[in-house]
């Protein structure tokens, strides 16, 4: 009885996956947020190579990833609450997008004043 009743729903299971799409806006979320990513690493290994005098080469490379990641998050939000899509590239935009967005917002913010 148990035997086939996990057959039965892992049966149902994949014929459930094959149903839904990939969200398309889930997927530019995800890559904004991975190039929000490369972003910062790229500007942390320049600042490094100037020896922390990167001026406004590298601030401005910071507020492109800020505003990439910023619109990550805003598009993994309206991805995950399309109907019948996965919800892996969103949730990676979303999760990936807050992170960057708050690690450059700090950035940001600490370079102000």
């Amino acid at each position: 009885m148990a035997n086939s009743r996990r057959e039965y729903f892992r049966r149902t299971r994949k014929v459930r996956l094959r149903e839904l799409k990939h969200s398309r806006q889930g997927i530019i979320a995800m890559i904004a947020a991975i190039a929000a990513a490369v972003l910062f690493v790229v500007s942390v290994m320049i600042s490094y190579r100037q020896n922390g005098e990167g001026e406004y080469y590298v601030g401005s490379i910071g507020l492109i990833g800020l505003a990439l990641a910023a619109g990550a998050l805003i598009l993994g939000i309206l991805g995950i609450r399309e109907p019948k899509v996965r919800p892996g590239a969103p949730r990676t935009g979303i999760v990936l997008g807050a992170v960057m967005t708050i690690v450059l917002g700090n950035l940001y913010a600490a370079g102000i004043h």
